[in-house]
């Protein structure tokens, strides 16, 4: 198997989301991934829900807080480990020493979670992702055996079907897309 190069990819993903005709659109691809996630049987079951605060043009899903009857999670990094705290509410978030949104709130068991919204650069068919290179979450699942369903959230030209995955990347349930 070839696998491709994935600082090239990482780079090229980063240079197209972060130009002017992409930003222009990323509220009507947030939205419509929204819609999807709305209407899939992993999020209507779930009642523990770990979502993500996007960065640099990655798809919006916090529009989601707004489903009431759910528990929201999210990431967060404690060192070189990414843990899950409660979101409570906006005012109970912090930024972090990357300039994302972390929760103030204690550390919870991952156990509890039933779905994992994961933000990507690069995704390809075969359910992985390339995220900004520092493999928060890859270590995460690599220590945690979750039954919890991880999906990738990506937008749909930042699907590939080529490999890239290597033996350290961990594979994802599925992807949603604009």
């Amino acid at each position: 198997m070839i696998t491709l190069d994935k600082e090239n990819l990482r780079k090229q993903a980063l240079k197209e989301r972060m130009s002017v005709e992409f930003k222009s659109d990323i509220r009507q691809k947030s939205s419509r991934v929204i819609s999807k996630i709305l209407n899939s049987s992993d999020f209507v079951l779930a009642k523990n829900v770990a979502l993500y605060f996007p960065i640099k043009n990655e798809l919006d899903i916090t529009g989601l807080f707004n489903v009431k009857d759910k528990n929201y999670y999210l990431p967060r990094c404690n060192g070189n480990e990414l843990e899950f705290a409660k979101f409570e509410g906006f005012d109970n978030l912090k930024l972090s020493k990357w300039n994302i949104l972390e929760p103030i709130a204690p550390r919870i068991s991952p156990d509890i979670l039933d779905v994992i919204y994961i933000p990507a650069l690069i995704a390809n068919t075969q359910g992985y992702r390339i995220g900004y290179g520092k493999g928060f979450y890859d270590r995460f699942f690599d220590k945690y055996k979750l039954s919890a369903k991880k999906v990738i959230v990506i937008c749909e030209n930042f699907i590939i079907d080529k490999n890239f995955q290597e033996k350290c990347d961990f594979k994802c349930d599925y992807l949603i897309s604009d």
